[in-house]
């Protein structure tokens, strides 16, 4: 009877083996999630870089914005026939009127303007970042310019900040009228400021009417 029962029980070395292996993949098996869990470093999001991204998608859509309401102007925002609006005393409500010139072109004129210190001619809107000639055959019935408003840059006193503003000259121009001034003394007139080589005729026709040499 007993020896029925040890028949019964015992197991053979090869049924061992599988029965051990068996065990060792059911334990791999109900192990894996905790060690996958351990093992996986989670992607977190930079929030910096994430409201960075968010600022530039948000300015993008303002200027989409501003354009459209530009192009929009076109249609419901023009001055009154015959009207004509001198451009360095009009503030951003009188430009508005103007045709195609919406709020953001407005404030682009003026802070152009600013830069310059003045307009001398009104073909210079057209150098207004995104103002066309389209645009600008439009409006330019519309449009006077009185050039006694030009602030005028003192060429003898200013120095390198005060030259910085100017769109019409490069850092190498600036510098070169600084150091040519500090070299060879003041200028006396436009005619002076030709003997500096990296400024050509056409330079210093566009900067003329802004210097003024007391």
């Amino acid at each position: 009877m007993k020896s029925h029962i040890k028949n019964y029980l015992s197991i053979t070395k090869k049924e061992w083996n599988g029965m051990v292996v068996l065990i060792t993949l059911i334990a791999l098996i109900l192990a894996a999630p905790y060690v996958y869990q351990l093992c996986r470093k989670d992607n977190t999001i930079n929030a910096k870089e994430f409201d960075n991204a968010l600022a530039v998608l948000d300015k993008a859509k303002k200027s989409q914005a501003d354009d459209y309401a530009d192009k929009a102007s076109i249609t419901y925002k023009k001055a009154a026939a015959g009207a004509v609006i001198e451009l360095n005393t009009a503030d951003s409500a009188k430009l508005t009127g103007l045709h195609g010139i919406g709020p953001s072109f407005a404030m682009r004129i003026i802070r152009y303007r600013d830069r310059l210190g003045g307009f001398y001619r009104k073909e210079q809107l057209k150098e207004v970042f995104g103002l066309d000639s389209v645009t600008y055959a439009g409006l330019q019935a519309q449009v006077k310019v009185d050039p006694s408003y030009i602030k005028k840059i003192p060429v003898n006193k200013v120095s390198f900040d005060g030259l910085s503003r100017f769109p019409y000259l490069n850092y190498k121009q600036m510098n070169a009228i600084i150091n040519f001034r500090e070299q060879h003394g003041d200028y006396e007139s436009l005619d002076d400021m030709k003997n500096i080589a990296i400024l050509n005729e056409g330079i210093l026709r566009k900067i003329g009417p802004y210097i003024v040499f007391k």
